[in-house]
């Protein structure tokens, strides 16, 4: 009885550990996929209409797009090469919103009088 609890323990463990870290391999998108779904017309740079032709789970303002858009085209040349799209990605984790309830981290504003 104690081996087959320790048997089924040792599975549970298992599955755990190894959907914990399928989880975390989902959660970090490979930018270079991405580009490539993006770039319909394999030219090696996304356009404006193929950027805002993308599938999202929710429907995203077409001002917004635009906004995303513009901010990843550094040279502004119409066209976002993958470098641009990568950049774009790591500026857009970093600004990333913060949960909701989750407060702001407030800087020590205050004088000293020395």
């Amino acid at each position: 009885m104690k081996l087959t609890t320790l048997k089924l323990g040792v599975l549970v463990l298992g599955l755990f550990t190894f959907s914990l870290s399928n989880a975390q391999d989902r959660q970090k998108p490979d930018p270079e996929k991405m580009f490539t779904a993006l770039d319909t017309n394999k030219d090696a740079s996304i356009s404006l209409d193929e950027f805002k032709a993308r599938k999202t789970k929710k429907e995203i303002p077409t001002e917004t797009l635009e906004k995303r858009y513009a901010a990843m085209d550094a040279d502004s040349n119409g066209s976002v090469t993958l470098e641009e799209y990568k950049s774009g990605m790591l500026r857009g984790e970093k600004g990333k919103k913060r949960p909701e309830g989750a407060k702001k981290k407030k800087e020590n504003t205050e004088v000293s009088e020395d």
